[in-house]
């Protein structure tokens, strides 16, 4: 019987709990949720225990003073002895269980004990209203007041845990109803139940709502709990694999959060960091006047957030670079609380970017800054100048020379001499100066600070005595040359293109007076410049228009003087400006493109002449270095040949020793395929260059040509007649013929034909002839060869007749 009732009570306790659970939104709560809401329950229920007991001693004391001599008396001394004890046992056993109601799995054993400690209390309740006699008015209103204070009390103290509340206040509800039903009067019954039941209600219906607000807000808590648990693993975990860390600071902007990874940055421990002026701190760790510190302090100020923003600090000893993050916070009612943020080291990415940006601006060989950089530098000092009228300077600079070593040498070690012209460069200038390479041997100098003229001379004058010191190269002494342009800001220009080609104009100006020089850029050269592309443009039309004329000067036999041939000179017949030299526009044809014309057109004009004079008679062409670099010269021999049926024999081709410095054995394969067709192959300005007596042994020339200038020096100068000698005297070696060019007086023609010159060439014999004065020039040749065949036929015959 006893098992059944239990069973009854335990399904309608589940059945309580359940409703009561759906009613408050309990049932909707996770499971381990739900135990953690039900050890809070309990943990509320079980502070108002000692509460609960004063006030039951207090109403029980009120009680037996109202009833002291009357009938109740004793049978509330009988009541209360159950009554006290249970509270006490309440009490006691919350005491005992605080420590275990921590653990969750003591919640449910806490939880049952509570709710039937609850009904207990709440049958001792009901019964104490029927134990006394109600009929005294005195009596029944303290019994009521006892009872509702009792009620709304213990509703009070159990209203976030309404199923204790439910177990409490229905027993009692019903006891004092039953006590109500005993009255007499029925006005009394009505009037008492449905004040019980009102009040019952009320408070039932206040506790179901705190108990849904207090599970609301226990599930948020504990949502919250959880998210804070995974967001701090998840942070931990971050913090463990990242490089980021994270820092907080209060409305003060003082530091109040710092994760491990910001201590092991900063080398500071937790304790001293904490409570630390943030800004101040980082004001000691950074550059003094660092401006990116100065824009991390002007968003503190305005309560901005920055992302990504780099400042450069020294943490043990060590530059790093920090990444810094930041956002204000602010509480529930919006008031400023701080900062909250992330920061990171980012040294290795910072080293890598300028190890980046130093291979993008800086030249691979010597290191000094490329023509990109240089120009973003140049443009800078223009803005500068623009803004603040700052002063500026560049000095253009090229290598003498240079050409020589990567031919000679190689280009290895044409590479080791501009490295150590990088590093006297350096070694010249300023640490506020830039040095750049712009390719090739090319260098230049932005001079930003003291660019007065004074000191770009006395620079570029010490630039120069650097650079033509010997360079010893794989154990080889070579010697180079540095020529200088000079441009200066604002005299010389405003613009970064302007400084930039005037300092190419002084350049060119210095190569043409000299080398290893230095010159500043004058108004004049640019007036030159624009002269000379004025001039380029015309020449360009004299080509097409048929401007463009052949002279030729002759070429006597140095024994008879007899003529055998011409050297083709170019003329320039321009319709306006006269007879323009061939030392004006010839340079700038080597410039352009336009030399290859012309020495093609030259060729096939020379060749046509040519076939209509005699057949003894040879023609020579100078060929340009710059043209035989760029034109297929022994297509381009052929086809003059076969389109003027001139005999190769006849076709002479002079080039220069400067043309045998550049690619020697690709110069000399191109001979080898314009001798085979041949045509004879003459060596020009013999004597002036490099190494000819090599380049006589490493190709069978025909003839070589003397330099005028040695035959100039040969009246007065011992040293050039000895010299003369010694080139004649290696050509008898060697089996060439000589040809002696610029010879001017009889003294001249005479010297030359006595140390066995072959051919002369000069004013002394005729000047160059053009198309006009050709014919008669033959006629001439021809009649005054006629006169003295006569004048020999004439001696022989008196010679056989006086015999």
């Amino acid at each position: 019987m006893i098992e059944s009732v239990l069973a009854v009570l335990f399904r309608l306790a589940k059945f309580l709990d359940t409703s009561v659970d759906r009613v408050i939104g309990a049932d909707q709560l996770k499971p381990y949720v739900r135990r953690m809401l039900l050890r809070e329950q309990t943990r509320s229920a079980s502070a108002a225990s000692g509460a609960l007991l004063c006030a039951t001693v207090l109403v029980l004391v009120t009680l037996l003073v109202f009833e002291a001599g009357r009938p109740g008396f004793v049978a509330l001394v009988i009541w209360a002895l159950p009554t006290i004890s249970v509270y006490m046992a309440g009490v006691i056993y919350n005491m005992r269980m605080s420590r275990r109601v921590a653990a969750l799995q003591w919640v449910g054993r806490t939880a049952a004990a509570s709710i039937f400690g609850n009904l207990l209390l709440g049958v001792l309740w009901g019964i104490m209203p029927n134990l006394v006699p109600l009929d005294d008015p005195t009596i029944r209103n303290a019994v009521t007041i006892a009872s509702c204070s009792m009620l709304g009390a213990s509703i009070f103290s159990l209203v976030s845990y309404p199923q204790a509340a439910v177990a409490f206040v229905v027993p009692m509800a019903i006891g004092c109803i039953v006590a109500v039903a005993g009255l007499e009067s029925s006005a009394d019954l009505t009037a008492q139940s449905v004040l019980i039941l009102g009040m019952v209600g009320v408070l039932s219906m206040l506790s179901v709502r705190h108990a849904r607000n207090f599970v609301r807000q226990h599930n948020s808590e504990s949502m919250v709990h959880e998210k804070r648990e995974i967001i701090g693993l998840l942070l931990k975990e971050f913090e463990d694999s990242a490089q980021d860390w994270i820092w907080g600071v209060d409305a003060s902007g003082r530091i109040d959060q710092a994760s491990r990874g910001f201590t092991q940055a900063t080398g500071v421990p937790q304790e001293d960091l904490i409570g630390a002026d943030f800004l101040h701190f980082l004001q000691c760790i950074t550059p003094p006047g660092d401006p990116l510190m100065a824009q991390l302090e002007q968003a503190f100020e305005r309560r901005e957030t920055f992302n990504d923003s780099e400042i450069c600090v020294r943490s043990g000893g060590v530059e790093c670079w920090w990444r810094l993050t930041g956002k204000p916070s602010y509480n529930e009612i919006g008031e400023y609380s701080g900062y909250i943020g992330t920061a990171s080291d980012v040294s290795e990415q910072k080293r890598a970017e300028k190890r980046i940006t130093k291979l993008a601006h800086s030249d691979p060989l010597t290191g000094l800054l490329n023509r990109s950089r240089f120009t973003e530098q140049l443009n800078q000092c223009v803005l500068r100048l623009e803004r603040y009228g700052s002063p500026f300077s560049v000095l253009y600079l090229d290598l003498d020379n240079f050409k020589l070593i990567n031919d000679r040498s190689g280009h290895m070690a044409g590479d080791k001499v501009l490295v150590q012209v990088a590093k006297r460069i350096q070694g010249v200038v300023r640490e506020t100066d830039f040095v750049a390479r712009l390719g090739g041997d090319e260098f230049a100098i932005l001079l930003t600070n003291d660019c007065s003229p004074d000191h770009c001379a006395m620079l570029a004058g010490r630039m120069i005595e650097a650079v033509r010191q010997s360079y010893e190269i794989d154990g080889e002494s070579l010697s180079i040359g540095v020529s200088i342009g000079i441009a200066q800001a604002p005299a010389n220009g405003t613009k970064a293109d302007q400084i930039l080609r005037n300092a190419d104009m002084a350049l060119y100006r210095a190569k043409n007076d000299g080398r290893s020089i230095f010159r500043f850029f004058e108004s004049a050269m640019d007036t030159e410049v624009r002269e000379r592309r004025v001039l380029e443009g015309e020449l360009r039309d004299a080509i097409s228009n048929g401007q463009l004329a052949l002279h030729y000067q002759p070429v006597v036999n140095a024994d008879d003087k007899q003529l055998m041939g011409f050297e083709a000179l170019i003329r320039w017949d321009h319709p306006e400006r006269g007879q323009i030299s061939p030392a004006d526009f010839m340079p700038i044809a080597e410039q352009s493109s336009l030399i290859v014309d012309i020495g093609d057109w030259t060729l096939e004009r020379a060749c046509l002449d040519a076939a209509d004079w005699p057949e003894n008679l040879t023609v020579a062409v100078n060929l340009s270095a710059k043209h035989f670099r760029l034109s297929d010269t022994a297509s381009v021999v052929e086809r003059a040949l076969k389109l003027s049926g001139l005999s190769p024999h006849r076709l002479e081709l002079e080039v220069t020793e400067g043309l045998l410095l550049e690619n020697s054995d690709q110069v000399f394969a191109k001979l080898g395929e314009v001798k085979a067709l041949g045509v004879t192959v003459v060596l020009d300005d013999f004597g002036t260059g490099f190494s000819s007596i090599n380049h006589l042994l490493r190709f069978p020339f025909d003839k070589i040509k003397i330099d005028k200038s040695f035959v100039e020096a040969s009246g007065s100068d011992p040293v050039a007649r000895d010299t003369l000698r010694a080139i004649a005297a290696l050509g008898k070696t060697l089996k060439l013929k000589i040809t002696a060019e610029g010879v001017e007086t009889r003294e001249q023609a005479e010297f030359l034909s006595e140390i066995a010159c072959h051919q002369l060439q000069g004013f002394y014999f005729a000047r160059p002839l053009d198309a006009v004065d050709m014919p008669h020039y033959l006629l001439n040749q021809v009649q005054h060869r006629v006169d003295e065949v006569k004048a020999e036929a004439q001696k022989a015959i008196i010679g056989r007749l006086a015999g």
